[in-house]
């Protein structure tokens, strides 16, 4: 029992401090405040970071013309790129494209783009983190929902809360509960029923909120941020197990739109909407808040996403390849039934097709890449 614990200890040890140095990518759009022409509409940037604290370093846009006047991001899975377009913010039907990511991150080619009728001035676009069901809040009329398969085939699967000028849209981490914000200082609760239907609960107002708009979901678990344009703030809520929220900190960023973080949760990213920029902030574990320490200079922005890319998910200790020592971690986390419990480091690595369970369908992932000794 000591040697297990000892094993138990070394691989948590080891997946930590790799994590403190992991690098990830940047994805976010370029949207001009409201309405805007057609020759207006722009890119979506894409930066690489060698870790927290790193510096940015540019990547190939995704150019206007694969996108239509992009504003949301959300991923599915680390190669899924899923972008929400305004087209013109209500000057053409909205639409959702999607991207797929190789080469390390670096290649985003166009798959597919789908629409609804209807559904006009697409914001912020999110997935529910257990079934998968891509949401899109629609500033013109509703939040529309699409189910997505496993090889991410998009099906409509309608539209609720319409009669609404939504703007955010966020679905908590046990896949419950909805939150969605439209142009004030109130956030909108729907539960997810078992069968799928949608029951609005009593809105909740967060105080020193004006003009609420996109979500993250917070490196801590059960944490839920969101910004504010017009209070120039992120504020950060506990999710709580009735769907209530709890105002924990008011993070102050000029413009904020949207918020994300790095993988190892010690660095939040803020996208600026009216003036452009991202503010940098860190994690002060000894007071338990957020602290500025820089600004990124760039555009107008939207939606804002990190992400780590799929080189190779299956190498576990990040060598370089897929050996024993990868199937030792591997072991060490299987039959974990909820990876958003901290029971390994990081969100449990070993969740290779990112359903929030580690078993036997990851198993086959990780058999499939067994000896693959190049993971480049």
């Amino acid at each position: 029992m000591q040697i297990r614990h000892l094993v138990a200890a070394s691989v948590s040890a080891l997946l930590s401090a790799a994590a403190l140095a992991q690098p990830f990518q940047i994805v976010t759009t370029i949207a001009p405040p409201f309405s805007i022409p057609k020759p207006q509409w722009r890119d979506v940037l894409r930066f690489s970071l060698p870790g927290s604290g790193g510096a940015f370093s540019s990547l190939t846009n995704i150019p206007n013309g694969s996108v239509n006047d992009p504003v949301g991001v959300a991923f599915r899975t680390p190669t899924d790129l899923f972008i929400g377009n305004r087209h013109g913010n209500g000057v053409e039907p909205g639409s959702i494209s999607r991207f797929q990511l190789t080469n390390n991150g670096t290649t985003a080619t166009l798959a597919n783009t789908y629409t609804q009728p209807g559904l006009v001035g697409v914001h912020e676009i999110c997935f529910n983190p257990v079934t998968k069901e891509l949401f899109a809040a629609a500033v013109f009329d509703g939040i529309w929902r699409w189910k997505v398969d496993t090889l991410g085939i998009v099906d409509p699967n309608g539209s609720f809360a319409r009669g609404r000028p939504w703007r955010g849209v966020c679905v908590e981490a046990s896949g419950t509960y909805l939150y969605s914000t439209a142009f004030s200082s109130t956030v909108f609760r729907f539960r997810i029923n078992a069968d799928g239907s949608m029951t609005e609960l009593a809105s909740q107002n967060l105080v020193g909120a004006s003009n609420l708009h996109f979500f993250a979901l917070g490196p801590k678990k059960g944490e839920i941020y969101v910004a504010d344009i017009a209070a120039g703030k992120v504020f950060r809520l506990r999710s709580n197990a009735d769907g209530s929220l709890t105002q924990l900190q008011a993070i102050t960023s000029t413009n904020a739109i949207d918020c994300a973080f790095s993988p190892d949760g010690q660095e939040m990213f803020v996208a600026k909407h009216i003036t452009g920029g991202i503010d940098r902030f860190n994690y002060n574990a000894g007071t338990d808040t957020w602290v500025y320490s820089s600004t990124v200079a760039t555009d107008s922005l939207g939606g804002f996403a990190t992400y780590v890319p799929a080189i190779c998910p299956a190498d576990l200790t990040g060598e370089g390849f897929v050996d024993d020592s990868d199937f030792q971690v591997f072991a060490q986390a299987y039959n974990i039934l909820d990876c958003a419990d901290g029971a390994m480091p990081q969100g449990c690595p070993a969740d290779l097709n990112l359903d929030g369970f580690v078993d036997d369908s990851d198993f086959v992932i990780f058999v499939i890449a067994y000896n693959e000794l190049i993971c480049s």
